[in-house]
Formats: structure tokens, sequence, C-alpha cells
């Protein structure tokens, strides 16, 4: 949970994948309405073959151009293959060009060329080129908003438009001088309405009812990722869960649902039949997911499948951070030697753009064995295993613990409080972490914070929430800093909203 900001950003490059199939008045043809279908679920293969047998009248309609840069940005993404996305190049400067060359009384041409944008602008962002990233969000920015001055009523503009406010908003405050020289402006509550009334009219309106599963699957991860509590998530899932099984990243986030609320059995359940599907394009970070639920349950078989991930995958985020939890699958068996050999290759494998590789880099530099009490304890909390988890602390009361080690265990009796719904356990523990670590530059202290505001905003305590996210925003912490604060910072936005109305 701590990541889910960067998670979340990387997950927006996830969101194209997710439209649904264009009725005939849209400008396509039956063949079109299924290769589209077969993107909308990974099945780039089908939808490659289906492109490339259209009879020459099909091949003049302007979806054709588009889906054909729709396949070759979702292969680059999954794959983080870097000399794909090099080789394609010259093809995605032509598509853009046969999407441009359309009327300006089309409202799908400026949509279309700010989806290309935009899909290549987080493209880049995965390979670290952020200057390609920042022009290309520009443009983006500029085409939806000129689109959206001149077709008002055209729904799929709420969509692009949710999309590229949420990630505005989500942007760390050390880099939004950057926002102001292009004057970009947008927040994420501004993008959850936008995103939430594409999907209204997507239920309401059968012009706009393709936009259905793409706005569902935004407004389930926004939910899931920054609302207190997961509120809402319940609501959103029974609109996905009527979505069929042949669609991988609806299922994706159904997945991703069930890990971050506590239900790693079910999550490990529905990957072990997503990972059954034929004809899909290859998705190995399913691999790396299954892991992390069986290590969440101290299965040391979770090796076996970070070892998959790791010879398949051949990108380079969650490449440290699956050395690292081979780490500890080599820990929980008591081998520590096998710990730092895996730690080893921590240092010189994959990147640190994601937090998860930041922190795993960081544990290799400092040379030292985690404790292995807390880690259990941490691997059990992770899977909604909380009972357990609290068990593990309590038999660690009577060990010797560093100040830190201390500090950990204070945090984790909160965390395991407040999910268990035990709110003055949860409160006392998160102030006396936030006491004892309110100079420490590791997380606990601040995301105490930012939880103490999250349990007072659900109990409609506004004042006590508003000043507990202004004092996470406060606290100098370093890991997982941009993460918290990002949450912090927006929730407050939102309380401080609710105070004023």
């Amino acid at each position: 949970m701590l990541v889910r900001i960067k998670r979340l950003f990387l997950i927006f490059l996830l969101w194209f994948v997710v439209q649904g199939t264009y009725a005939q008045n849209n400008g396509m043809t039956d063949s079109l309405g299924l290769s589209y279908e077969y993107l909308t679920s990974l099945r780039t293969p089908a939808a490659k073959k289906i492109l490339s047998s259209l009879s020459l009248d099909e091949q003049k309609f302007f979806w054709v151009p588009y889906q054909e840069n729709y396949v070759d940005f979702i292969e680059v993404f999954i794959s983080e293959d870097k000399n794909l996305y090099d080789s394609i190049q010259p093809l995605i400067s032509s598509r853009y060009n046969q999407v441009e060359a359309l009327s300006e009384q089309n409202p799908y041409r400026l949509w279309m060329l700010a989806n290309m944008n935009l899909q290549w602008a987080l493209v880049s962002a995965k390979f670290g080129q952020y200057f390609q990233t920042g022009w290309n969000l520009n443009k983006a920015y500029r085409q939806i908003t000129q689109n959206h001055e001149l077709f008002p009523d055209f729904a799929p503009n709420d969509l692009t438009l949710g999309v590229l406010h949420t990630i505005v908003g989500l942007i760390p405050d050390q880099y939004r001088w950057v926002l102001k020289i292009v004057s970009m402006q947008g927040t994420v509550s501004q993008g959850e309405k936008e995103i939430y009334n594409a999907l209204q009219q997507s239920l309401k309106n059968p012009d706009y009812s393709f936009l259905k599963n793409e706005s569902m699957f935004l407004t389930g991860i926004i939910t899931l990722s920054l609302s207190p509590e997961h509120q809402g998530v319940n609501k959103i899932k029974v609109e996905i869960d009527k979505v069929g099984t042949q669609n991988l990243l609806i299922d994706y986030l159904k997945a991703e649902i069930l890990i971050k609320t506590g239900k790693n059995d079910e999550a490990f359940s529905l990957l072990n039949k997503m990972l059954l599907l034929k004809g899909y394009y290859p998705f190995y970070f399913l691999d790396y997911l299954k892991g992390d639920c069986l290590i969440k349950r101290l299965d040391t078989t979770s090796d076996s499948y970070y070892q998959i991930f790791l010879k398949n995958f051949h990108g380079v985020n969650y490449i440290k951070d699956a050395w690292r939890k081979r780490g500890w699958a080599a820990l929980l068996k008591g081998d520590t030697l096998g710990y730092f050999r895996m730690m080893d290759s921590v240092l010189v494998r994959g990147n640190k753009m994601v937090d998860a590789d930041k922190q795993a880099y960081q544990e290799a530099q400092s040379n030292k064995v985690p404790n292995l009490m807390l880690l259990k304890s941490r691997l059990l909390f992770d899977g909604g295993y909380f009972e357990k988890s609290k068990n593990v602390l309590i038999a660690s009361s009577q060990m010797a613990l560093t100040k830190d080690e201390k500090l950990e265990r204070t945090y984790r009796y909160g965390r395991i409080a407040q999910n268990l719904k035990n709110w003055p356990e949860a409160k006392e523990k998160y102030r006396q972490t936030i006491d004892e670590g309110r100079y420490s530059t590791l997380y606990f202290a601040g995301n105490s914070a930012l939880k103490l505001g999250e349990i007072y905003e659900v109990q409609d305590s506004l004042q006590h929430a508003a000043f507990y996210y202004n004092l996470c925003l406060q606290l100098n912490f370093k890991q997982y800093r941009n993460g918290i604060r990002g949450v912090a910072k927006e929730s407050l936005s939102r309380v401080q909203k609710a105070l004023n109305y």
C-alpha cells in the first residue's frame, strides 16, 4: 500500500487496454469491433491477425491506424522491450499522421491524437525518458482541452481529461514548477469526477457504452488507491464482477482489489486461473504477483514464481524487488547466506524507478539481515492475516530490538489494530509511533499520521483528519515520501473542501 502512488501512476499505463467494443455508429466494422475487443483483453496476437487481413475498404477506416498503434503500445508497455519501442518509432509517426489527417469536424480526431500522445508519454516514463514524457503529456493536454471546447458533449473527452487531471494531481511538489511553465492544471478529485461522469454516461447513453470498461477500471483503481479505508470498492466491484472472465486486464483489476483488501487466498486462486488462459500476450508480472501471494503466507515456494518472472521478463521494473523477495524466502528457510547472494543481485540488476525497487536497493546496500520476526509480521499483515501477524509481534516482545525495530513493531501494532477495526488501539499506537519516530527518516511516523487522518475522516471527525494529514506533510521522512505525501496532500484537499462546504 505504501507504494500505491507510484503503482497507481504505472497502472495508468494500462488504462488504454480496458476499453469496450465500439458500436457501428462510431465508425467500426464488425471486424474492427472484434479486433478492438481482443485488444481490450490483451489478445494482441488475434487482434493483429484481424488487422492484417482487413479488406481494402476496411483499411481506410480511421480506427485502423489507431488500433495498430494500440497493439504496439500494449506490447511495449507490458514487455518493457526497449528494442521493440525503438524499432516502431517510424510507425508511431506514420499512424499519428494518418489520424491527424482526419477532418477537424470529427470529434474522434483530437481525442485519438491526445490518447496516442498520452500512451507514448506514459511508456517513455517507464523507460526514464522524462523530457519526452513531459512533451507528449503537454501535447495530449492541449489536444484534449481543445476537443472539449469544440465538442463539450463528447463523453470520451471526460475520460481522457480525467486521466490527465489525475496524473497532474499526483505529481510530487518538487516537480510542480514544470506544470506552471506549461500551464497544466488538475487535481485528483477533478479527475475522479470526470472519470465518474464518463462511467455514468456509459451506463445511461448507448452511444457511449464503449466507455464502460475503461471508466470502470479507472474508477476502481483510483478508489482502491486513494480513498480512506478503500471506501466505495465494494460498489465498483459489483460492476466489475459483471464483466466476463475473458478480459485479462479486468481480471487483473479484480486481483489488485483482492490483494489490496487483504483477500490474499482469493487473489492467489484468481491468479492461478489467469495464468492458465491461452492466446493472450505474455503478462509475466502475474507470476511476480503470484509469488507475492505465496510469500505473504510465508510459503517459500514463492521463490519459483519470482524465478519465472525474472527469467521471462526482460524489462527493468520490479526486478530488484523480485530478487529481494527471493532473499526473504531464503531467510524464511533459515538460509542467511542465500539471502546475501540474492541481495548481491539486487545491487546489480534492474532499475530504481519504482518504490519497491528503491527500497530493495537500500536494503541491499545496508548489508544487514532484516529482523525475521518483524519481516514475518509484515508479510502476514500484507496478506490480510492480521491475527497471525499480531501473534508474531507478541512472540517477539521478549526480543532485544534496535530503536528502529521497536519503532516498526509499534507501527505494525497500529496497522493491525486499524484493520481489525480496533480504533482506540490503532490511534494509540499511531500516536506513539509519531512521538517516537518524528525525526526518523523511516516512513513509520509519516504513514502513521496519514492513517490517523484516514481513521478520523472515516469517523467524520474532519478537523482531526485535517490535522493529521497536515502533520504527515510536515514530517521529514525519506522512505516512500512521494507516495505517502501524495495521498496526504490529496486527502487534506478533500477534507478542507468538506469543511468549507
